[in-house]
């Protein structure tokens, strides 16, 4: 992740509104499903789908299948990058528009509308909705 061209590719992937508010769900949640994203961010299938192909073509996601389902993820590479998920969160944390998607988040926790979470353990849970609730302070 050291080299400029790797640098360059990163802040490109985040040069579009709606693949800044993936990657900030992503933050928040170790794995997330294409409906879900959909149902976060009120945006249509095919236009998730296309940011995420972008996010992975770029290592900034990676994608996972379990099941019938392909769960997406930050990249193991850019999560080892403390110093720049450390700043993405206190940059995102300021902004309305994503704040509004924490919500959304949340909102469909509680309301068991997040597939990647449905079976998880109570435990995942609790992080991610710790996750959520620390954004902002």
């Amino acid at each position: 992740m050291h080299d400029i061209q790797n640098l360059t590719g990163l802040f490109e992937s985040l040069s579009d509104e709606n693949r800044i508010r993936i990657v900030n769900l992503l933050m928040l949640s170790p794995r997330l499903c294409v409906a879900d994203i959909e149902y976060i961010l009120k945006i249509p299938q095919t236009r998730v789908s296309r940011h995420l192909g972008y996010l992975r073509a770029r290592n900034v996601v990676e994608a996972r299948r379990d099941g019938t389902f392909m769960f997406y993820s930050i990249h193991t590479e850019l999560g080892k990058q403390d110093g720049f998920l450390t700043t993405a969160k206190i940059l995102f944390s300021k902004a309305p528009r994503l704040l509004s998607d924490v919500e959304r988040f949340l909102e469909g926790i509680d309301g068991n509308q997040i597939a990647a979470l449905r079976s998880a353990d109570s435990a995942l849970v609790e992080e991610v909705i710790r996750n959520c609730c620390e954004i902002g302070q």
